[in-house]
């Protein structure tokens, strides 16, 4: 998230979203005029969670500089659009011919939930909780037969699902117009529709499934629903008050899983002292009958500072079982595979 904004500007400059360019302008006109914010209070305006959250807030108090207040919704508008196609236009798929594969990153993370699986010694249940938006883990659990199973939509009747519970939203739901459900569209029924047409042995390609949402539903879809133009983007932090009509039930299993979980690994997320809703998610959730074994952070922070963070929002109970490991993520998967014997 860090350098989100600065790739951002970067598409801008080059003329590579033209057609977005409206709100790509309006967000960048939008993140000076916080500027007058900064000289009061401490504002990351080089962060594009601080801007998601200073613009919301900015919407409940109906005040912006430089806007008037039936702007600032249009302001929020633009920047989710922003997300979205700084996303898809940055995000790059490898091919094999027209079959598209997960980035080597992720197919390491789907291999590692098919390992503990199916063949880990005891066979383990797992899911996913994330705060990303993006599709790659959701490319490479369907590529490894994983579903996703989002936890909600046509697919929640599986037998032993393994959850991908995004917390905040992802490119590929939508919501229905007609009643303000979510409505994933599936992996599965993207593909049907939309095919890389590729030739080369191996290239690259992108997967813009949150800008074709509308048009599939309009156009390809066997069912009749409407559905609005944007995915369902929350903002990281901050009130999520006026958002729990779309992901309650989502917040809800990810509570349910925590409370059953033996192992927690906690993996490239760092804690960031304004997300109050990881907390309580975390504090309300994993409160169950079920003893934790072991709670692993993997991060790449040398100066202590995310490790100090995690111990301090920890109770005894868990800090007794607690560990942080200076390892990237792309390097995590294997020393999470090693603390499960593979079944002779």
């Amino acid at each position: 998230m860090h350098d989100f904004l600065d790739t951002a500007s970067r598409l801008l400059s080059i003329g590579e979203i033209n057609e977005k360019r409206e709100h790509f302008e309006r967000v960048f006109k939008a993140i000076p005029s916080l500027q007058a914010v900064h000289s009061k209070s401490q504002l990351d305006l080089n962060n594009i969670e601080s801007i998601f959250t200073a613009l919301e807030i900015a919407n409940v108090l109906g005040k912006l500089p430089g806007f008037n207040k039936e702007e600032i919704s249009g302001v929020i508008a633009s920047l989710k659009e922003v997300i979205v196609t700084t996303l898809e236009r940055t995000i790059v798929f490898p091919t094999i011919g027209s079959h598209i594969q997960p980035t080597i990153s992720y197919q390491s993370f789907a291999e590692l939930i098919g390992y503990l699986k199916n063949l880990a010694n005891p066979a383990l249940a797992s899911s996913v909780i994330t705060f990303n938006y993006d599709i790659a883990l959701d490319v490479a659990m369907y590529r490894n037969g994983q579903g996703p199973i989002y936890g909600f939509g046509p697919d929640v009747s599986a037998s032993t699902p393994t959850y991908l519970l995004k917390l905040h939203g992802s490119l590929n739901w939508g919501v229905i117009s007609s009643n303000g459900k979510v409505q994933p569209l599936t992996l599965q029924e993207y593909f049907k529709k939309y095919r890389y047409q590729g030739f080369e042995e191996k290239g690259t390609c992108r997967i813009p499934i949150g800008s074709q949402l509308q048009e599939y539903y309009t156009n390809h879809s066997d069912s009749d629903l409407e559905v609005a133009p944007e995915p369902v983007i929350v903002p990281p932090t901050w009130n999520k008050a006026d958002y729990h009509h779309l992901l309650s039930t989502i917040w809800g299993l990810a509570a349910k899983e925590l409370e059953d979980a033996e192992y927690i690994f906690i993996i490239g997320y760092s804690l960031p002292e304004t997300d109050a809703f990881f907390r309580l998610l975390y504090g309300l959730g994993s409160v169950g009958e079920v003893p934790i074994k072991k709670i692993i952070v993997f991060n790449t922070d040398e100066t202590g500072i995310i490790e100090k963070r995690f111990r301090d929002m920890l109770g005894p109970g868990a800090l007794a079982r607690f560990e942080y490991r200076q390892i990237s993520f792309d390097k995590c998967f294997n020393d999470i595979r090693l603390l499960f014997p593979k079944r002779v």
